[in-house]
């Protein structure tokens, strides 16, 4: 962490009146000094050298009237500096960045702090294992160290938090001497500690903070006024502490450390500071010399005792110490308690006093005193400067300036596990996979052998820590180093199209069901045995059904008629290889009763998956079907996307087994070979091999499995990535190689599969990204620093993308035509089919351009409009826009802001979209309407020009919207304002009702209702239909109801129509539900949840639904809600690792809201930007699109998914177009916003919140 200060003269308004007030000052002064100068050289000569007849009396005329004006100067000179002193009570102090500057009576003194964030033990062993401080950091800051520099370690409490800090001080009359002093001393000190301590972390304190850690001891930190130290209150006291202290280092404890835990044990606010300065050796070892000369005597004479024999042990101690004359200081240690009330500051002084003599007493010489916080030594206080030196040993001070052993909070050590590096015998050389880690730095090259890919590779860790960038690493160098042909199996879809411009020979991007041309045989009619691939297939099908669940398992009478009519269709794959003849063969072989007929339709009904979009047309099968053996000699990314959006996982998951079925019956015919021949990469495997496999059909082994278990001694190798070793064990166990990044919930599965110990398990979980723990054959476990691949596919210029992309698109089209095998009765020249327009418009489709304009109008005229009024808007504008486009249309909307989305289950489809701003009165016009339908009357017109007043008044009755959500905060405020309405109204009304949004905040405001009398009048009614329904019944009959009891289960009717009104209904309220559930939870948890507790919210509130309900909520769903309000960003999830600087959050993953978020937000830039400015002088902020720019360099803060996309599609040099800079960084917070295939551009520069923040500005 380099030091940095930027010098810049604070200028004052009357900086010229105090110029010459200090520079009169100290002309008296030397006036004074002369005078007194002259009195005594005066006496000398006229007095006292004649007495003893030195010299003569000479004889001086006018004597009385020279005694009188040499007398007169000195008194009148001393009492005019008094006076001018006396008159000066005012002191000038600035701040400037990272120093304070105090001008007092023309002299500055200037102050910087160095705050130790985290740090290791100073304590370590000596020669005979026992424990000892390290000196020599005092020892290399006393060398060289400036005369006019004192330096100061202080540790203690402040409001509750434990603290460690290095002043450096500098005292002259030149403050830009003074200045570059400081700043010497300062880096020097920097050095001095990052090479003494261990996993040190410093950073420099500036501005309001270095301010209120400079003057502790005080509350009010405005320092321009200067009259701070007038007068310190009695809930202050200062302990001095003299003499010599003892020195007990221990290994688990440090004294400072101690005195540190007791303090946070007992509540204490109490700084220690230890203040010290070079001095010059005294005469401590002639004295020492002198006792041992004494006592030698004594023995000569045979007169010594005892005492002298105890004595002479204890010179020989003090000797060994002080035999140098290189380790004395100028010390100074004292200690400040503060406490908030007066008659606690007696009892605390006193508990301090005996936790000093405790940790540092046993010498008769140890004393403390205490004194009074004056005027005078307020300033030393602050200035740290000493209050009565007293010359220590370095041997002595080193008992005041140590750190802890054990782990603080704040401050705590925080030691990495230990790997052992492996030789680099052991390592490969063919594939480097990065830098193997220690003492947390990178420090060899360690790589992978091709060959042992043979065994296969597992690649596990959370999204976004680096999985994909490393297996882009290993296949890019198996392609430029080996002529080796590979699959890759891509779920995602474009995770590895950035390899193409990497690999010299052709690589294949074949994208089923985006790619009409893409039909391949149910069957391989090329297979040697067609029943043993019958069999095999019909295996397939029965495990991939029971996959599925229990709804989709194969009866004996269906699992028979399945294997008959497979087996039947192996005879005839010529004329019949596409899921239409399986259902034809079905139905034939099918027996025309009636328990036959009911079995053929269970089984077509449990193979419609086969039949419909996507899979129905890619296994067409025909005379135009690809021959997939015919491609395994090639190098292939198979593009699974489109499969597995369309038509789910489950219909990836089928393709996925009938295309490396062929792989490993293409394996099988191979034989035992030697070397690598074929490897396949299988991406998110966790969806295409789960464990559940093995758990359904344990006697059987999956097609997956087979690859990893049967396929070594063939040459087949795999790579299975996965984000959770939730895949299946049989593959994870015969993987010879585990790469395993941060797990931070399955850390318990990977430290198993390492072979890691508990205190390595636990580093597991919060690694940082791009490292990961690495197992090989014969070798313990490692850690790896990956290193970034940069994807060349991306076009560098933004004026030829569209042409690019297209020249791409087709240069695949042809790449795939060109893989398929054509028949000898096929002409040549026969063409790909062209794609639709339809699908086309799914893969390129500019959403928001087309389309966001006439959403934006038509709400500006409406006022608001509910999802299914967008969707019929869009539809008109373009009949063959598709409904998923037009979902992505409103998401799009909704998270750049554009329009505001607000769930209210009055209204179809559960939401209101407004304008910005427009939302809340939206929700309140909602309500108004629906109770104004359900009474039949007409709206009045008055309300919205009386916003103060009731928003409805039926009878004696009146009815008050709160459309807001409500919080926790906010209880009180509310309670404010329905005593106001109550007020306003008087004895004019009966009943008032307040309608607010959420079950939760309505049972949560009616619980405080309750705790009043003055309430009783009042009845909370959240937004639910049937909520209202009853209220409105109430206000048109006229009597009260008992409100309480009708709302115990607000939403049980909409919870028991689910159904009446059919399964996708049902599934559509409950997410309605869900979200306002958990919107609530969170708004009433003050905007901000952490992740388990909310998992656990949701859990609870299911089961708690299970009681007396028809149709409870499930689990799913509320996952499923919460998913979707993440990815709609109206929920953000925040990392956080516990000691970082941006929030002040636990360690864990948090879920907050929008208003949280944006607080973060600016708290975030004032830290970077306090950061900015100590390397340099000029920050910018609000420049278009970034927060914040500085040095050629543009900051984004915590942006939502449009911002982060439209940075990873960032082609051009210049970044911000008003400073011109050229690189990026972007803070996310957290990294699973950001998958690990995400190709980023390379000026763009990714962190998140646990880099430290001196990382994310150099």
């Amino acid at each position: 962490m380099p030091f940095h200060l930027s010098f810049k003269r604070t200028k004052k308004e009357d900086s010229s009146f105090k110029l010459e007030d200090s520079r009169s000052i100290l002309w008296i002064n030397r006036v004074w000094i002369l005078g007194i100068f002259s009195i005594i050289l005066y006496f000398l000569i006229v007095y006292i050298l004649p007495l003893y007849k030195v010299i003569t009396t000479p004889l001086i005329p006018f004597k009385t009237a020279i005694e009188i004006i040499v007398c007169l100067i000195p008194i009148f000179s001393g009492a005019f500096l008094s006076k001018q002193r006396m008159e000066q009570t005012n002191l000038a102090v600035s701040v400037e960045n990272e120093m304070m500057l105090i001008d007092h009576n023309g002299r500055t003194i200037g102050l910087c702090c160095l705050e130790i964030m985290s740090t290791a033990s100073s304590i370590s062993l000596d020669d005979k294992g026992y424990p000892k401080y390290n000196a020599s950091m005092l020892l290399a800051m006393r060398s060289g160290m400036d005369k006019s520099v004192n330096m100061a370690f202080e540790a203690g409490i402040s409001e509750g938090e434990p603290f460690l800090r290095i002043f450096i001080t500098a005292t002259g009359t030149d403050s830009y001497l003074i200045k570059e002093i400081i700043r010497r001393e300062a880096t020097r000190a920097e050095a001095i500690l990052l090479a003494s301590l261990n996993m040190i972390d410093l950073r420099i304190l500036e501005g309001h903070e270095l301010e209120g850690a400079a003057a502790l001891f005080v509350d009010n930190t405005d320092y321009k006024s200067g009259d701070i130290f007038q007068e310190i209150d009695s809930e202050r006291a200062l302990v001095v502490l003299k003499g010599s202290p003892r020195v007990n280092p221990s290994i688990d404890a440090s004294q400072v450390g101690t005195f540190i835990s007791t303090a946070m044990k007992k509540g204490y606010s109490v700084t220690m500071t230890c203040i010290f300065s070079a001095a010059r050796p005294g005469r401590e070892r002639k004295r020492l010399e002198g006792k041992w000369k004494t006592i030698q005597s004594k023995e000569k004479r045979k007169e010594e005792s005892l005492k002298d024999h105890a004595l002479k042990k204890q010179l020989v101690t003090q000797y060994e110490e002080i035999q140098d004359d290189v380790g004395w200081f100028d010390s100074t240690v004292y200690f400040v308690i503060k406490q908030n009330l007066r008659s606690d500051i007696a009892v605390a002084t006193e508990g301090v006093r005996g936790l000093i003599l405790s940790i540092w007493g046993g010498h008769d010489s140890f004393k403390l005193d205490m004194k009074k916080i004056k005027r005078r030594t307020a300033l030393r206080l602050l200035s740290k400067s000493h209050l009565k030196k007293q010359r220590m040993h370095v041997s002595k001070l080193v008992s005041f300036v140590n750190t802890p052993v054990r782990s603080l909070p704040i401050i705590g050590p925080e030691e990495a596990p230990v790997f052992q590096i492996p030789s680099r015998e052991s390592l490969g050389k063919d594939i480097m996979i990065g830098d193997t880690i220690f003492d947390g730095r990178p420090f060899s090259s360690a790589g992978l052998e091709i060959e042992w890919l043979r065994e296969h590779v597992a690649v596990l860790g959370a999204t976004g820590t680096g999985k994909t960038t490393l297996v882009k690493h290993l296949i890019s160098q198996i392609s430029e180093k080996s002529d080796i042909p590979w699959w890759i199996f891509d779920v995602k879809g474009s995770e590895y199209a950035g390899l193409i411009k990497h690999s010299e020979s052709g690589i294949t991007i074949l994208r089923p069901g985006l790619d009409s041309s893409f039909v391949i045989n149910l069957m391989d009619s090329k297979a040697v045995n067609a029943e043993s691939s019958a069999y095999s297939t019909f295996i397939m099908l029965k495990e991939l059904l029971k996959e599925r669940g229990d709804s989709s398992e194969l009866s004996p009478a269906m699992e028979r008629l399945l294997r008959e009519s497979v087996m039947k269709l192996a005879d005839s794959l010529e004329e019949n290889n596409s899921v239409q003849s399986l259902a034809d063969m079905i139905t034939q072989l099918a027996s025309n009763d009636r328990m036959g007929q009911m079995t053929r339709d269970a089984l077509l009904n449990r193979l419609q998956i086969l039949f419909q979009e996507p899979l129905g047309d890619i296994l067409r099968g025909g005379a135009d079907a690809i021959d997939i053996s015919s491609l395994l000699d090639k190098r292939i990314i198979l593009d699974l996307s489109y499969v597995a959006r369309i038509g789910g996982m489950d219909s990836a998951r089928i393709l996925y087994n009938l295309i490396a079925k062929r792989i490993f019956e293409r394996a099988m015919k191979r034989g035992i070979v030697s070397g690598l021949r074929h490897i396949v990469v299988l991406e998110e495997a966790n969806n295409l091999v789960p464990e559940s496999y093995s758990k359904h059909s344990s006697a059987d082994v999956t097609t997956g499995e087979s690859m990893v278990l049967l396929q070594r001694a063939t040459g087949q190798g795999v790579i299975v990535v996965s984000t959770r070793p939730n895949i299946s064990s049989n593959i994870l166990a015969n993987t010879a190689t585990k790469i395993v990044f941060r797990l931070p919930y399955d850390s318990e599965i990977g430290g198993k599969f390492l072979s890691l110990n508990e205190k390595q398990e636990t580093y597991l979980r919060s690694m940082k990204c791009g490292r990961a723990l690495v197992s090989i054959p014969d070798t313990e476990t490692f850690e790896i620093a990956t290193k970034l691949f940069i994807d060349k596919v991306i076009p560098e210029s933004e004026d030829t993308e569209p042409e690019k992309e297209e020249m791409l698109h087709q240069e695949q089209q042809v790449l795939v035509q060109d893989t398929i095998v054509v028949k000898e009765d096929e002409p040549e020249e026969k063409k790909v089919e062209e794609i639709p327009d339809t699908e086309a418009q799914t893969v390129v489709f500019d959403r928001v351009g087309r389309f966001g304009n006439h959403v934006v109008a038509f709400l500006a005229s409406a006022g608001m409009s509910t999802e299914q009024e967008i969707r019929e808007l869009l539809t008109s504008l373009n009949p063959t826009v598709m409904e998923d486009d037009i979902s992505e249309v409103i998401r799009d909307l909704v998270t750049l802001g554009t329009i505001e989305r607000e769930a209210l289950s009055l209204v179809p489809g559960g939401f209101v979209f407004t304008l910005p701003d427009n939302g809340l009165e939206a929700i309140r016009k909602v309500i108004v309407q629906y109770i104004s339908d359900k009474l039949g009357i007409e709206q009045d017109s008055n309300t919205e020009r009386q916003p103060e007043w009731p928003d409805m008044i039926v009878d004696e009755k009146a009815v008050v919207i709160l459309p807001q959500h409500l919080r926790a905060s906010s209880m009180e405020s509310t309670m404010t304002k329905i005593r106001h309405y109550m007020e306003m109204l008087q004895n004019g009304i009966s009943e008032l009702f307040v309608v607010v949004r959420g079950s939760v905040a309505a049972a949560k405001l009616r619980e405080l209702l309750d705790k009043f009398e003055e309430f009783d009048a009042v009845r909370v009614v959240s937004a639910f239909p049937s909520s209202l329904d009853s209220m409105i019944e109430n206000l048109s009959r006229g009597s009260v109801s008992n409100e309480v009891a009708s709302e115990v289960d607000e939403d049980m009717d909409l919870i028991g129509a689910m159904h009446d009104i059919g399964p996708a209904t049902s599934r559509a309220i409950q997410i309605r539900l869900w979200f306002g559930l958990i919107q609530d939870f969170v708004d009433l948890s003050n905007g901000q949840i952490k992740w388990e507790v909310l998992l656990e919210f949701i859990e609870t509130t299911a089961l708690q639904s299970l009681k007396g309900r028809s149709a409870p909520l499930t689990v799913e769903e509320g996952r499923r809600a919460l998913t979707e309000l993440l990815a709609d960003e109206v929920l953000i999830a925040l990392r956080s690792s516990g000691d970082n600087k941006f929030v002040d959050m636990d360690q864990g993953l948090w879920i907050v809201n929008s208003s949280i978020l944006k607080k973060l937000k600016e708290t975030s830039i004032q830290i970077i930007e306090t950061e900015l400015r100590k390397h340099h002088s000029k920050v910018s902020r609000n420049h278009g699109y970034y927060d914040l720019c500085a040095n050629n360099t543009s900051y984004v803060v915590f942006p939502n998914q449009q911002q982060l996309s439209t940075l990873l599609n960032l082609h051009s040099d210049i970044a911000c177009r008003t400073c011109k800079s050229s690189k990026v960084v972007c803070i996310l917070t957290a990294s699973e916003y950001l998958e690990d295939s995400v190709v980023t551009p390379g000026n763009l520069v990714i962190k998140t919140m646990d880099d430290s923040v001196s990382a994310l500005v150099t």
